[in-house]
């Protein structure tokens, strides 16, 4: 007959019905395995010592040496006829008693009964008792409630203190706890430790109750317990997902997905809970999602069923195929040759339509988001609904520098993120497609400018020698102001950069509601146009030339700085003196504090052109972290309550290694020279006139991007392009909109979004005063919107909506251009444009639209997704108002 091998917890619980029968000392005899390692232990104060015991004359033994004052414990498997009534008399109550492990469990949890489906279908059930025994430290138990021992609250024990599946009592250990302890590190240790510490019988216990709090996942989950697989739960629920129902089948690619892990009873019903609970865990749960779909992309490259795994909306392979299709359809679209006239549509409606359908199954992927890749590609499908535009011809420089701010400078700013390029071939080669078209039309706007910056050497735009007397100075007169001059910050890198301005709270503005930009002195040089710049006059200079000529400036302008302290005016130098632990130089920091005696303060950060000596430009973010400085600055600014105006000397080409070093004499940098015997027609021009700052005030410059006269850099400025020629005037305020400023509107051209006008027309101003945005207006206006904002529906929601700082001019030029658009849809952007608000601050805009919009509860104003759609048939029931 096989004994019981006892354990502590068993002696304990014995010993706790001897002291319930007034028992306090003597020796218990335990019919059991006669061994005991453990050693001594004190129970309620009172010493015990187990003795294991083979024969009889062990039994003697024990009993002779007993302490009087403590407890001894007899372990024996001798017969009781062996025994004899002289040893039993010693023994409490006079017998060997069998101790019964669930005694102890049920002692433990406080328990009075034991629901027998504890230990239902196991062959030991005292086996399974043992187990708990083992595995559970004394701090483990929890009193059973009402005192029946539950199995659910004997196993949520073992899942929370042995396996670490859920750490609160009060958590219940359900299918998505058990999915994401599947993907804790330490799962397969814990299971380990189960099964080492507790016997087969426990661990079939607890396998068997996790399968069934896991749902229709019991199947897949024993399976992987059983096989000690337990960490690829939730990478093979994302394989499963490549066989469910909405999935193209694929027979032979589900026969060994389930052979191979010992499946092959899962029905569909399974696969698809099995896919859509790890999926959810995966999208919006797990920290480091990547690990589990690299598992996943593992598992079916192994099972060779990379078809199925093509069609993944999580899964690299899927993405991968997306990107492939994406990249056919666009060297499709492409003309091929080019056709002579560059600005006519060079994309049809229907290859453009394809570009968007696949593009939009390119971003729906999980993946789109980190990868480099859809990055760049972000940047070809812009490019692709530019080009299937027509683009006009400007007349003259106004109409050029328009054009190039307007639209051809995000041209720029998207074939920078093209050029990033991508891994596959396929991918690569379609990117370089577009690239190649671009440039091909991009180069005659450049020429066609270049052409009207040498015919105008009186230009009729604004220019950068004007932007402190014109700009910088007016705001400055109104609101204490910070002037960043940014070295070489170019058009299209200020696109991206005003974004992340606006993304830290700041809100661009300007006087008219339009962004700003001026043309730099020629040659585009810092010297030249940088001194220009500071000193408010055609100059060329140093550092000091600046400082100079700056503080003559503020001193005419009576802005000059009063009370001593450093001058108003940082250079590099002054900048990089910052102490340890500071974010700012201190003078800086105290300058840009003192509002009331220094009302304009002017840094000049050199990290842009820097750049382009030093590190790649192309694969820079220009965000407010990446240029030295500058956060620290905007900081300092918004606390001081500053306006800050953000402006360049000229901007920048950069440097793909497609360009090549030409030979000329009298070079001015690396795009500028002065060998006027040695002139390319094609590729570079001659200009002359007052703002050539040269000896003879001529001088010959590159127009051509890939022209240079000096030793390769990064990137280079100096020539006629208007990415070099022209620089963006920007001007942003914290806070509470100032009386003399008015919010930019989003200046992305229409094509920038899916679904917008591919281009904005632009026309010369009229009369004196010259702009660059003159857009021309619709020239009806549909009656809705009006009849809309005066009907007593209107009114009574206005009232309703409380505090609203959107007004009803606001919302009627909302309305109006839903209803104009196409399924009256606008992108985020175009809404900001059509409420005058920064694309920053849009949504909240139009959650103050939706208040007043929105009648008793019903969406007359759909927001979400990118995009702002109108219900027109729900405006005019919900306002009263008749078609």
């Amino acid at each position: 007959m096989s004994h019981l091998t006892v354990t502590e917890p068993i002696i304990r619980a014995r010993l706790d019905r001897a002291v319930d029968k007034q028992y306090h000392r003597g020796v218990l005899g335990l019919r059991a395995q006669p061994h005991w390692d453990s050693g001594t232990f004190d129970h309620k104060g009172v010493p015990v010592t187990v003795v294991p015991c083979p024969s009889v004359l062990a039994i003697w033994e024990a009993i002779e040496t007993r302490d009087p004052n403590g407890w001894t414990v007899v372990l024996t498997d001798v017969d009781d006829d062996d025994l004899g009534d002289t040893v039993l008399a010693h023994l409490l109550d006079g017998r060997l008693i069998t101790p019964d492990p669930w005694d102890a469990v049920r002692g433990n949890f406080s328990a009075t009964t034991i629901e027998p489906a504890l230990y239902r279908g196991v062959d030991n059930d005292r086996a399974v008792a043992n187990g708990l025994l083992d595995v559970l430290s004394p701090d483990s138990y929890t009193h059973a409630p009402g005192g029946v021992l539950t199995r659910d609250h004997a196993m949520t024990t073992v899942a929370r203190d042995v396996l670490k599946i859920v750490r609160d009592p009060g958590v219940e250990v359900d299918q998505l706890a058990i999915l994401e302890w599947s993907r804790t590190a330490d799962a397969p240790v814990h299971l380990a430790d189960l099964k080492a510490r507790g016997t087969a019988e426990l661990f079939q216990a607890t396998t068997a109750w996790l399968a069934g709090r896991a749902g229709l996942l019991a199947e897949p989950l024993s399976a992987l317990l059983a096989s000690g697989r337990i960490g690829d739960l939730v990478p093979l629920g994302i394989v499963a997902g490549l066989f469910c129902h909405d999935r193209p089948a694929d027979p032979k690619g589900l026969g060994l997905f389930l052979g191979h892990y010992g499946l092959a009873g899962l029905n569909g019903e399974v696969l698809n809970v099995w896919y859509t609970s790890t999926r959810g865990l995966v999208t919006s749960a797990l920290k480091d999602p990547h690990t589990v779909l690299a598992t996943a992309t593992s598992i079916a490259d192994q099972l060779q069923i990379g078809a199925a795994a093509a069609a993944s909306d999580l899964l690299p392979q899927g993405l991968d195929a997306r990107i492939s299709a994406l990249a056919d359809a666009l060297e499709e679209a492409l003309p091929r040759p080019l056709p002579a006239d560059l600005d006519s549509a060079l994309i049809n409606a229907a290859g453009l339509a394809r570009i968007e359908a696949l593009w939009a199954e390119v971003e729906a992927h999980f993946l789109a988001a980190g990868s480099h890749t859809v990055d760049a590609f972000s940047g070809a499908v812009r490019l692709a609904r530019w080009l299937a535009a027509p683009a006009g011809a400007a007349n003259g420089l106004a109409e050029a520098t328009a054009s190039y701010l307007a639209c051809d400078s995000w041209v720029d700013t998207a074939l920078v993120k093209v050029r990033r390029g991508a891994e596959q071939p396929k991918a690569a080669a379609a990117l370089r497609a577009v690239i190649d078209t671009t440039l091909a039309r991009r180069s005659r706007h450049d020429r066609m400018f270049a052409q009207a910056l040498a015919d105008a050497p009186k230009p009729p735009v604004p220019v950068v020698e004007n932007v402190l007397r014109d700009v910088v100075v007016p705001i400055a007169r109104q609101t204490p102001t910070l002037l960043v001059v940014i070295d070489a910050l170019s058009v299209a890198a200020a696109n991206d950069l005003v974004t992340a301005i606006q993304q830290s709270g700041w809100t661009e503005v300007s006087a008219d509601g339009r962004r700003g930009g001026a043309l730099a002195v020629l040659p585009t040089l810092t010297q030249r146009s940088r001194c220009s710049l500071l000193c408010g006059e055609l100059r060329e200079g140093a550092d000091d030339a600046e400082r100079n000529g700056f503080l003559a400036l503020i001193r005419d302008a009576k802005l000059e700085a009063t009370g001593g302290g450093p001058d108003p005016i940082f250079h590099k130098a002054a900048l990089d003196a910052i102490t340890p632990g500071a974010a700012l130089a201190t003078d800086v920091t105290n300058a840009v504090a003192d509002t009331d005696h220094r009302p304009l303060v002017a840094v000049v950060l050199n990290y842009v052109d820097d750049t382009l000596h030093h590190a790649d430009p192309g694969g820079t973010d220009w965000t407010i972290d990446t240029i030295t400085h500058l956060r620290p600055l905007l900081s300092a600014a918004r606390s001081a309550g500053r306006a800050v105006v953000i402006t360049s000397d000229h901007g920048h080409l950069i440097d793909y290694g497609t360009g090549a070093k030409e030979e000329r004499a009298n070079t001015y940098g690396q795009r500028a020279h002065g060998d006027f015997a040695n002139v390319d027609p094609e590729r570079e021009i001659v200009i002359e006139g007052p703002r050539v700052l040269t000896d003879t005030h001529k001088v010959v410059l590159a127009v051509d991007p890939d022209i240079r006269y000096g030793a390769r850099n990064a990137g280079y400025h100096g020539g006629a392009t208007p990415a070099e020629a022209i620089v963006p005037v920007l001007v942003f305020v914290p806070g509470q909109l100032p009386a003399w400023a008015r919010p930019v509107a989003a200046v992305e051209p229409g094509w920038w979004y899916p679904g917008t006008p591919a281009s904005v027309p632009v026309r010369t101003p009229k009369g004196d005063a010259p702009s660059l945005f003159d857009i021309e207006e619709p020239p009806q206006r549909n009656p809705l919107p009006a009849k809309v904002i005066r009907s007593k529906v209107y009114a009574n929601q206005f009232k309703l909506a409380g505090r609203i700082v959107i007004t009803d001019e606001q919302i009627e030029k909302l309305l109006t251009e839903l209803l104009a658009a196409g399924a009256h849809e606008l992108t985020l952007a175009q809404a900001a444009a059509a409420l005058g608000v920064a694309t920053a601050n849009v949504n909240g805009a139009l959650m103050q639209v939706k208040r007043i919009l929105d009648v008793e509860g019903y969406e007359v104003l759909a927001v979400g997704g990118g995009v702002v759609k109108l219900d027109e048939a729900a405006l005019r029931e919900q306002f009263g108002v008749a078609p």
